[in-house]
């Protein structure tokens, strides 16, 4: 009897599971698969059918080899490097400030207000942050000729560009950084913090010797998944500076589009994105390495 109720669960959970992992199996691995069969091939849409052949890893060596794509990678990794540094600092003195005894009374209404940014789609996102860097009328360039300073031209030179595309992420993004140390600082127990303010203790000892040693865990969670959403940044790149000045601001999701939808050369452009899916898996191993070396470090403390 026990063996058929067996049987029976198993039948159920797999009819359960079969649909999800149906439309898995087609829309995701079968299109992967032929995604990375096009990357050994010398494959360009602009280009009759008969011209599709065989070229093994002379992709992979060409995307390697590439400036382009070199250079954008460069810039991918500072970017990310840099968005996720500022989610970090910006969530947690957020986190901090909405937590502490002095703005308990207004914290629900600063929480709506600065979670509204992670409600806006990510184009919606990009035309507002255009509109605000515009040379002329911006309300940003408003601001600094009304303090003396001179007009920026934020979508025409390199650096200006680069700065812009980082507050728009990070403008984007720390709020969910935020509601994720809001939650980390509410499993501080108060009695340690209590005898760390009777020890005489100030607020930078109690945050650096008690508050991070047990919220660690959550900032390396933050640090992974901002990572990993940051290194593929591709939309507000594409609709804020599509890319420009030249090719400055191009990350390697940018680029990889444009080198197969652009140029229509889809099997370099197959190459780059399977270039780009292993390096994103390494890093994430990294990280899921780093979580769990700080959850059995945090189980030994405990």
């Amino acid at each position: 009897m026990n063996h058929k109720r067996k049987n029976s669960k198993r039948r159920a959970a797999f009819v359960f599971i079969a649909p999800a992992m149906f439309f898995l199996f087609v829309f995701s691995v079968i299109p992967m698969m032929y995604s990375f069969g096009i990357s050994f091939l010398s494959y360009n849409m602009s280009m009759a059918e008969d011209t599709i052949h065989f070229t093994g890893f002379d992709n992979y060596i060409g995307v390697l080899t590439n400036k382009q794509f070199l250079d954008s990678a460069l810039w991918t990794f500072n970017f990310t490097i840099s968005a996720v540094a500022l989610n970090v600092i910006l969530g947690m003195a957020l986190a901090l400030l909405l937590t502490s005894g002095y703005s308990k009374r207004i914290s629900k209404v600063c929480k709506t207000i600065f979670t509204m940014p992670m409600m806006i789609a990510p184009i919606v996102t990009a035309t507002i942050w255009k509109l605000i860097f515009s040379p002329i009328y911006g309300v940003l360039n408003g601001i600094l000729v009304t303090f003396g300073f001179e007009r920026v031209n934020w979508m025409a030179e390199t650096i200006p560009a680069r700065i812009a595309l980082v507050i728009v992420e990070v403008w984007a993004t720390t709020p969910l950084c935020m509601l994720i140390f809001i939650a980390a600082l509410q499993t501080v127990p108060d009695d340690l913090l209590e005898a760390a303010t009777i020890d005489g203790g100030t607020f930078p000892q109690k945050f650096t010797k008690v508050i991070l040693p047990l919220i660690r865990n959550f900032i390396a969670l933050v640090v992974t998944m901002r990572f990993m959403d940051a290194i593929r940044m591709f939309d507000i790149v594409y609709n804020l500076t599509n890319g420009g000045p030249g090719t400055a601001t191009e990350t390697l999701a940018s680029t990889i589009y444009k080198m197969a939808f652009r140029y229509y050369n889809v099997g370099e452009g197959s190459a780059g994105a399977f270039i780009f899916f292993i390096l994103i898996m390494l890093f994430s191993l990294l990280f899921v390495k780093i979580l769990g070396t700080n959850e059995s470090t945090g189980r030994e403390e405990a």
